[in-house]
């Protein structure tokens, strides 16, 4: 009797077995996709796009930062800069203490959270705590912006890779590039930084407040930040 059921009993053992690696393997397979999703998910940057009043708004700012700041970047001007049609986001970071209890600069082309909301203007702060966050989130916004067609078509426009190929090639060049304006929670207030390049030695940077008073974007003020 033992004889007959022995093999009964392994044949029984042995698909059991079976069914378990099988188990084993397809959770792993699950589990590895599982993974690759996630961290797709994680390195995957969905940017939001402007709204049509955003638009309105940064083209208004352009505008208005080409003729209160006198770029001389109109094709009507006898001494004509250039102006990049494409502007880059300014990403604002959270600055955070090293060891030591020190906060390291912002890296270049960076801008932090806290300094945006430092600057007064008039005894006053600029950006309110209450802009904070909606200060932030505008990092998910769209990183580059096309100036409208109505514009370029009265400028002198150029291309950021543009102008950085001459630069590489040792070719005479003289551009302004502009950031994405960066607006309060009442998208009344927005800050900008404007950088003219025109050499190794030649050029400077400068960030730009401007209000929205009566309908118009207004400079409220500007100061240097970098001259080479």
């Amino acid at each position: 009797m033992l004889a007959e059921t022995l093999p009964e009993i392994l044949d029984t053992s042995l698909k059991m077995n079976k069914s378990i690696i099988t188990l084993t393997f397809l959770l792993f397979i699950l589990s590895c996709n599982k993974r690759n999703e996630n961290s797709q998910k994680s390195v995957e940057v969905i940017e939001k796009p402007l709204s049509f009043k955003e638009i309105k708004d940064i083209n208004s700012i352009i505008e208005t930062i080409i003729i209160q700041d006198s770029l001389k970047v109109l094709k009507s001007d006898d001494y004509a800069n250039f102006l990049c049609h494409d502007l880059r986001r300014l990403p604002i970071d959270i600055p955070e203490k090293q060891a030591n209890g020190l906060v390291l600069p912002p890296a270049p082309g960076r801008i932090y959270v806290t300094e945006l909301l430092n600057n007064k203007i008039n005894d006053e702060l600029f950006f309110t705590t209450k802009d904070s966050s909606n200060l932030i989130a505008q990092n998910s916004k769209s990183s580059k912006f096309i100036i409208d067609k109505s514009i370029l078509k009265n400028i002198n426009s150029t291309s950021f890779e543009k102008e950085k190929a001459k630069r590489k090639k040792d070719e005479n060049y003289r551009f302004y590039e502009m950031t994405i304006p960066i607006f309060s929670r009442d998208n009344q207030k927005a800050y900008v930084e404007l950088g003219y390049h025109c050499g190794t030695l030649c050029g400077h940077g400068k960030a730009i407040y401007l209000k929205k008073i009566k309908g118009k974007w207004i400079i409220v003020k500007k100061f240097g930040t970098w001259m080479s």
